[in-house]
């Protein structure tokens, strides 16, 4: 089953970004309530937001990235678990807080790219993944998130390849984007929607919006 050619892989994932956000809508893209630029949505980026359901009262204020520097990871996590956030991220969560530069950051600062994710990628604990939603959340940078959810929905559709560079895939996912006149935000989440529901580990077609845009085959499931 071969692949499709670069306009037609775009247009076809265009196509499918519209179908998503006649599927889903769009009310779970970006932090709810969040805006760039803000230490509060880094932190909601990098360890989920606070879940008001089960939050109790944190021993520190996850507001100030300057009491989280030299913190025990110990109080960070438990402060982490007592909000609802996953307390996995405490050691990333206070590297970050070390990088970061204060709110509302230097316009010039965010818009140095390639210095911002060499500096994310030195830091243990923030995957390839997370710099790029670090890089579109918060700085507020044109990035796509590569999660596993959109390498599998590109390869299985026939769309792209695992053997693609990382330029390509951005590529792909931002000219399709704006084909669908969709904000990357929105886009990131329409395919991380999907990919929880239906193009797991296993694909399950059936009922899943994209299922009228797979190959004739079914989905290409590369070695």
């Amino acid at each position: 089953m071969e692949r499709q050619t670069g306009a037609m892989s775009t247009q076809r994932l265009g196509e499918a970004i519209k179908r998503l956000r006649a599927a889903y809508g769009v009310s779970g893209a970006g932090p709810a309530g969040q805006t760039p630029g803000r230490w509060t949505t880094l932190v909601d980026v990098v360890a989920g937001a606070a879940k008001p359901s089960i939050a109790g009262s944190s021993p520190v204020a996850l507001d100030r990235p300057e009491q989280l520097v030299d913190l025990p990871v110990e109080v960070l996590q438990e402060s982490l678990k007592t909000t609802g956030r996953d307390q996995r991220r405490a050691g990333a969560l206070q590297a970050l807080a070390n990088w970061w530069p204060g709110d509302d950051p230097d316009e010039s600062w965010c818009e140095d790219h390639e210095r911002r994710r060499a500096e994310l990628t030195a830091i243990r604990g923030v995957g390839h993944e997370l710099v790029d939603r670090i890089l579109l959340l918060v700085l507020g940078l044109p990035t796509m998130p590569l999660s596993r959810a959109a390498l599998r929905v590109g390869c299985r559709h026939g769309w792209s390849g695992l053997e693609f560079e990382y330029d390509e895939w951005q590529h792909l996912f931002q000219q399709a984007a704006q084909l669908a006149d969709s904000p990357l935000p929105e886009t990131s989440w329409l395919i991380n929607q999907v990919g929880r529901l239906h193009c797991g580990s296993r694909p399950r077609c059936d009922g899943c919006p994209l299922e009228p845009l797979l190959p004739e085959g079914g989905p290409y499931e590369p070695e």
